[in-house]
């Protein structure tokens, strides 16, 4: 069964499934190189055929996770009650709820007739598959854990008329629990805080988890239930001076309450109000399946800090985050969901490893340098040793290795990596980079020593390995690794497993042999606003550049400057 995966909203991409293999997947903005590309993904579309040796007539099925629709078995009751609500206990926020509602009929009309035209012109039309969104964020996640069984949550701003859904799924049952409408959003109450900070909402809502372990998060809770709570079980937002369910639209009231006080505490008591709402509606619903597993999908879940308390509610024993969480996930989501329910196919923990190739070799290698003067290369003998050398000298390092991750998350194939023990590098680093973020950078460690380094840790937390949710971190971590643990004394690591990537997990070991770290800094290979590096140019261009010192391609080969210091000496 092929089944190809398409989203052309916020971030584009496609990804190829081929029974029980994900063939490839990636986001359209690695290859055009603007950041989250809201635009239609030709180039995507064809790297996953070309990968998987298919064509368009190939396909069985094609899958598409926005703009399915409004589906009375889904909403009408929904949307009925929530009404009815508004208009027996707040019925001046009645203008607002219909203006989302109106907004919710018009947005992504003209994304879902992009596509229509394609599936239309190419002679897929009864090949496409709408996926709901949630179901597609929440199914996706499910079919794509380790579980057999799971309370399936999704969080996000919107997607067909929903911001939020709880259900029980499980080898023979889908059993939706909650859903929470479009008016009542986290992902819009957290955005809205990230703008009122002066950053980009549904881009930079990191830097207000960064931020928020700086401030006091009690003092402001009664400003953030002003604008959503939960009232008799139910996620109720109030619409009015304090909140809109949109991006935009602040009061004067609102922008002078959050301008009197500390940005820290306003984006800590955001952080906390937004724990404290999502682990007393899973605590609620986890004690009434039969599981102890929670799959988590949709943007929200992007939030780490949020997932590791979810992680610790009563009656959860582990969590699967499906790791590009958010709409640039929607192609393996909406793909995952239809070789499921059509093919029982799925798909453990899989590796994100489904972009592009390095694909490099010496002539490949020596002619692209041609159109870099000043920089050089030599292929190694002994890869490993000339990398724990230059971590030994202090180089910031960029890897470059096979196939590109797929997701938001840099995993050690398009990463940048440096030593742990320098807790001042968050500030040159950054200033290289040309980022401006208050959460450290994550560290990547071999999985025989996790333990010893975050608590509570366990091989078979999946999570782990794409960096998805922090730790508390053991106070033996913290003195020996700094640089890479949070002023709250977590950190969000990626734990590596020796099958999954053998070289890495190999060099991670031999560096704590050598200086007792347990960890190396791993942050994404990339610029601020930039995405992660796709071409072979993109990373010899951030050599050439001085972003960084030292680049390991293929685990081959090394490339530098020739105005630095020679690495192999």
């Amino acid at each position: 069964m092929l089944v190809l995966g398409i989203t052309n909203n916020d971030l584009a991409g496609a990804c190829l499934l081929r029974d029980d293999e994900i063939v490839a997947a990636a986001s359209e903005e690695r290859f055009t190189r603007v950041k989250e590309h809201r635009t239609w993904p030709e180039r995507a579309i064809d790297f996953v055929l070309a990968e998987g040796g298919v064509t368009l007539a190939d396909l069985d099925r094609v899958a598409y996770g926005w703009h399915a629709g409004f589906d009375a078995e889904r909403h009408l009751l929904l949307y009925v009650e929530r009404v009815a609500h508004e208009a027996t206990r707040r019925p001046e926020g009645l203008p607002h709820v219909r203006k989302r509602i109106s907004d919710e009929i018009v947005n992504d009309r003209a994304k879902r007739a992009e596509f229509d035209e394609f599936a239309e012109r190419h002679g897929l039309r009864d090949k496409v598959v709408l996926v709901d969104h949630h179901e597609s964020h929440g199914m996706g996640a499910f079919v794509c854990s380790p579980f057999t069984d799971a309370l399936v949550v999704t969080c996000d701003g919107r997607g067909d008329f929903q911001s939020l859904t709880i259900s029980f799924v499980s080898g023979d049952e889908e059993r939706v629990l909650q859903r929470e409408t479009s008016v009542d959003s986290l992902g819009y109450f957290y955005g809205r805080i990230t703008r009122l900070l002066g950053f980009r909402p549904n881009r930079h809502e990191g830097k207000i988890t960064g931020l928020a372990a700086n401030g006091d998060p009690e003092r402001l809770l009664p400003l953030m239930r002003m604008m959503i709570d939960i009232e008799d079980g139910r996620l109720r937002a109030r619409c009015g001076d304090y909140y809109q369910p949109s991006y935009d639209t602040y009061s004067d009231v609102l922008l002078e309450a959050v301008a009197a006080e500390p940005p820290a505490d306003v984006a800590a008591a955001a952080q906390r109000h937004l724990e404290n709402l999502l682990s007393e509606l899973v605590t609620t619903h986890i004690a009434g399946v039969p599981t102890s597993n929670v799959c988590l999908g949709g943007g929200v879940f992007g939030n780490v800090k949020l997932n590791q308390r979810i992680l610790e509610c009563p009656g959860v024993d582990n969590v699967y985050v499906i790791p590009p969480m958010g709409d640039g996930g929607l192609p393996l989501h909406s793909a995952a969901v239809v070789a499921y329910r059509e093919g029982g196919h799925r798909y453990d923990a899989p590796s994100m490893a489904l972009g592009p190739t390095a694909a490099t070799d010496d002539d490949t290698l020596a002619n692209l340098l041609r159109s870099y003067p000043s920089l050089q290369f030599t292929r190694s003998d002994d890869p490993r040793g000339m990398l724990l050398k230059a971590l030994e000298d202090n180089r910031v390092i960029g890897l470059y290795r096979g196939r590109m991750e797929f997701g938001p998350r840099a995993l050690g194939r398009r990463s940048i990596v440096y030593r742990t023990d320098d807790p001042s590098m968050n500030d040159w680093l950054n200033q290289r980079l040309k980022r401006t973020e208050f959460m450290p950078f994550a560290p990547i460690t071999a999985d025989v020593l996790a333990a010893s380094c975050y608590v509570n840790w366990r091989p078979d937390h999946a999570a782990a390995r794409f960096m998805t949710l922090t730790y508390d971190c053991t106070p033996e971590f913290a003195e020996s690794c700094p640089a890479v643990v949070h002023v709250d004394g977590t950190a969000r690591p990626q734990v590596v497993r020796h099958e999954d990537d053998p070289f890495l997990h190999g060099v991670l070991l031999s560096w704590h042999d050598r200086t007792g770290q347990a960890a190396l800094v791993n942050t994404s290979f990339n610029k601020h606003e930039e995405p992660i590096v796709g071409s072979p140019r993109d990373a010899l261009d951030a050599v050439s550049d001085g972003i960084v010192d030292l680049l390991l391609v293929d685990d081959r080969y090394f490339v530098w400057a020739d105005d630095t210091v020679n690495p192999i000496v």
